[in-house]
């Protein structure tokens, strides 16, 4: 096993997987201000957005996990959306202990306006892949942030 001082003396930034997640996003919000030209729709916002009009009415704990966002953060957030009327809340009908988020035509207007700006940020995101290269780039992100939990992770 490899001691925490060696570790620590021969770590490279631009090598972990942590630091590099968090220039990427940085880069990506900022691209996404200046491509989209939003600053009232967050890419979150965008996500439910997104998820409501192709899925249609969804209660919160579903839209949570569409958009892989906990609930806590999402009840927040559909709070100042249902505000903004972006989307609407009503009582489910299936299950009167919960409700059911929908789309609003002011929100249908705001994504189908923002997505040829987020479709577009898509591509200069990938730019500097080469084209064959960028869905396995997608395939490779996606496998990581859906891993199975940290127990099932063996030492190195």
């Amino acid at each position: 096993m490899t001691s925490p001082t060696h570790l620590a003396r021969n770590w490279h930034l631009e090598d972990g997987i942590g630091f590099l997640l968090r220039l990427l996003e940085a880069r990506y919000d900022e691209l996404y201000q200046s491509v989209t030209g939003q600053t009232d729709i967050t890419p979150r916002q965008f996500g439910v957005l997104v998820a409501l009009y192709q899925l249609g009415p969804q209660t919160p704990s579903v839209l949570a996990d569409c958009i892989s966002c906990d609930r806590n953060t999402l009840s927040e957030m559909l709070k100042r959306m249902t505000a903004r009327k972006l989307i609407s809340k009503k009582n489910n009908a299936e299950d009167r202990r919960s409700i059911q988020v929908t789309i609003t035509p002011r929100g249908e207007e705001s994504l189908l306006a923002i997505v040829p700006a987020a479709a577009r940020l898509q591509n200069i995101m990938l730019a500097p892949l080469p084209k064959e290269d960028r869905a396995h780039f997608l395939r490779c992100l996606l496998a990581i942030a859906r891993n199975a939990p940290f127990a099932s992770v063996p030492d190195d």
